[in-house]
């Protein structure tokens, strides 16, 4: 099941268009672009950076560590709860009369440490910070330098994409630039399943967490609603890269009763830069056999880390500048025109019929 472009809620471009105007003024049509960190706006950035294609739909949550204030949105199509069953702390969108969409376990987390310092930018010093929501691309990058309270300076670069091609997988790719520090920059990879927050306390979870595994080189986590059924496994492969060379540690295994993953890192000294590509397979009950689900999911995050990052992203930037010149926008007409058009066609490409409001 996937989500169809058809239709999607005005209410969604006119929240995006105001947002936009006030808090982040635009020069390319093409791209959304946030300048200078603000915890203040991160709850309107995450809903303006958000991401999806027609199966998966993503907020524009950070990926790392983050203290402040945030609403983590991860939804999968065919995912709903009724309308009349648990009470949720935000205020989901309603879907029919009957249903409402249903938040997610969560794949996008990598927490950052500089020995034992997390990264939290709602804590450290940043500065140089950009985020651009590239609309032809279909790809969200973030540039930035933080420095830590104990004085250590980093540069950080992320790039986040959910496959046009592979509408199953998606794809982060973590750089660490090391400006004065010298000592071990980890990296922990995982899939959470921990969504208490996001719940009444007087209410039953939502999930429950079947099983939650970490072999050699695939994490997963196998969840199911309680109400629905409706059963879910996301699973998690990964590459590490000093200074661009690939390197193989053998990692630390996070194998949780909500939380699967890894816990890797090394040595770094000043102008040292540490990548982690992080591939995530996203498989559901609607389409695959409940018997196969977790045995697929691993073996397509396995299949996708083999691939590597520029062969998947090339193949899913090839799909959305299909999508883009089949669209028929003009160009030549006034910049806030055309980028509300695009805007319009981007939100239709993500997730529109189950009207996710971000």
């Amino acid at each position: 099941m996937t989500f169809k472009p058809q239709t999607f809620q005005t209410s969604n471009i006119q929240t995006f268009q105001t947002i936009l105007m006030d808090k982040f003024p635009q020069t390319d049509p093409w791209c959304i672009v946030e300048e200078n960190f603000n915890v203040k706006n991160q709850l309107d950035s995450e809903t303006v950076f958000s991401l999806g294609n027609g199966r998966i739909v993503q907020r524009g949550n950070l990926e790392e560590y983050y203290s402040g204030d945030t609403i983590q949105g991860s939804y999968i199509a065919g995912n709903f709860k009724p309308v009349n069953g648990i009470s949720l702390k935000s205020d989901f969108p309603e879907v029919s009369t009957n249903h409402d969409i249903v938040n997610a376990p969560s794949w996008i987390n990598i927490i950052v440490r500089l020995n034992e310092e997390k990264l939290d930018l709602a804590v450290w010093e940043i500065i140089n910070f950009k985020r651009v929501l590239n609309l032809k691309d279909c790809m969200l990058e973030r540039t930035f330098e933080a420095i830590s309270l104990k004085g250590h300076h980093i540069s950080v670069s992320v790039k986040r994409f959910l496959s046009m091609a592979e509408t199953e997988v998606a794809a982060i790719s973590y750089s660490v630039k090391s400006l004065n520090f010298v000592g071990r920059i980890s990296f922990m990879p995982v899939i959470d399943g921990d969504l208490s927050e996001y719940y009444s306390s007087d209410i039953e979870p939502i999930w429950n967490v079947l099983q939650s595994k970490t072999q050699q080189e695939v994490a997963h986590l196998w969840t199911q609603t309680r109400h629905t059924n409706f059963h879910v496994c996301t699973a998690l492969a990964y590459d590490l890269y000093k200074n661009n060379e690939h390197v193989h540690i053998i990692p630390t295994k996070i194998e949780k009763e909500k939380i699967a993953g890894f816990s890797t890192g090394i040595d770094v000294k000043s102008g040292d830069t540490l990548c982690l590509n992080k591939y995530v397979a996203i498989l559901n009950s609607l389409n695959h056999p409940l018997k196969e689900l977790t045995v697929k999911a691993c073996e397509l995050a396995l299949m996708t880390k083999h691939k590597g990052w520029n062969k998947l992203y090339e193949e899913h930037s090839l799909i959305c500048k299909n999508k883009w010149q089949n669209s028929g926008i003009d160009l030549e007409r006034n910049h806030s025109d055309v980028q509300a058009n695009l805007l319009s066609l981007f939100l239709s490409y993500q997730d529109v019929e189950n009207k996710v409001e971000l």
